[in-house]
């Protein structure tokens, strides 16, 4: 695809990324995978490829989405059921708000809960619930769950990996292991930065007054594994793109019954900016209908993954300098290409 290199190679240059990795796939293999650019500006010799690891940031929260709605098909959580009957402790800022809130409104962002984003914080996992349990109480309410108001919550979809350790027992990135990396074959990702870093890895860069620099610490947040922990390559991604598309692995096993894989691409809130938000999914709009996935921003990473059911394509896009406008640009752009 001669012409998808030219136009990679120029928006590298044009936009001045130091370094990123694209694959399309189609609902059966990678089409087209490659990497752009350099792992980090200090080996100018490695360049990216396709097997180069970024951070996915919140492209996990297609992951954890998931492996909640699967605990959903075997009935130990379910949708409509209050949050407070999986965790009785849970107390919020809005007097009795906590009585309506549940895992639907976790999982698409209507629960009222406020936006978070702290990079840095515990590395162990257990630290997840004490981390809630000082959080939720004094964080301050935009709107109350059922009012159909959206507002992005990395809060919510951590009180909703919670809610599923609770009914499992296992910790949330175990459970992400063997309930839907595993299965989908995505191997290569984890959560485990002392893993990662054991693969080829993009290191994140910031540019000022036209250089690049490595920025010299990949920060890790444990309680915040399932908002936006993985690590993964376009490769990988694409495993997770064909599921989104077909519902089933490439061994064909489906891992969510279709009437949830729906719910997820469904649209339960809109964002002003014109996006719709499923279930853990990002719809959005193109031509006459949405590309459904997620994007991602752990600056300096910025990352995308969207797939379009009409063709039964999907894009993964990983870049290691922050360039968030680029993450829907260049999947449309694509998509325009081919089609």
């Amino acid at each position: 695809m001669k012409i998808l290199d030219s136009y990679l190679e120029n928006i590298r240059k044009e936009k001045r990324i130091a370094g990123f990795a694209v694959a399309l796939t189609d609902e059966k293999a990678v089409r087209y995978a490659r990497g752009f650019g350099v792992e980090s500006v200090e080996r100018p010799q490695v360049p990216v490829t396709e097997r180069s690891l970024f951070r996915i940031a919140s492209i996990t929260k297609l992951v954890t989405g998931i492996t909640v709605l699967q605990l959903v098909a075997e009935g130990k959580l379910a949708l409509d059921a209050p949050v407070k009957e999986i965790i009785p402790w849970l107390t919020l800022s809005q007097r009795d708000a906590e009585k309506a809130l549940t895992l639907r409104h976790l999982l698409s962002h209507t629960g009222g809960l406020p936006a978070e984003y702290t990079p840095d914080g515990p590395l162990e996992e257990a630290a997840l619930e004490p981390s809630l349990q000082r959080e939720l109480p004094v964080a301050q309410m935009a709107s109350l769950p059922g009012d159909g108001v959206f507002l992005y919550s990395n809060l919510g979809i951590r009180l909703a990996s919670l809610m599923a350790e609770k009914v499992t027992g296992k910790p949330f990135t175990l459970l992400a292991r063997e309930m839907t990396l595993s299965p989908l074959g995505m191997n290569t990702t984890t959560f485990d930065l002392h893993l990662a870093a054991t693969y080829p890895l993009c290191l994140p860069h910031e540019e000022k007054d036209g250089t690049f620099t490595v920025f010299h610490r990949l920060q890790e947040n444990a309680v915040r594994h399932a908002a936006g922990g993985l690590y993964s390559n376009v490769l990988d991604l694409c495993r997770l793109a064909r599921f989104i598309n077909s519902g089933v692995t490439d061994e064909g096993k489906a891992l969510l019954p279709p009437h949830l894989l729906k719910e997820m691409k469904t649209p339960h809130g809109k964002d002003p900016t014109g996006f719709s938000y499923g279930l853990t999914m990002r719809l959005e709009p193109y031509r006459n209908g949405f590309l459904c996935g997620h994007h991602g921003s752990a600056p300096p990473y910025a990352t995308s993954l969207m797939t379009h059911k009409e063709s039964g394509l999907g894009i993964a896009l990983l870049m290691n300098t922050q360039r968030d406008d680029l993450r829907t640009e260049i999947p449309k752009k694509i998509l325009d290409m081919l089609l």
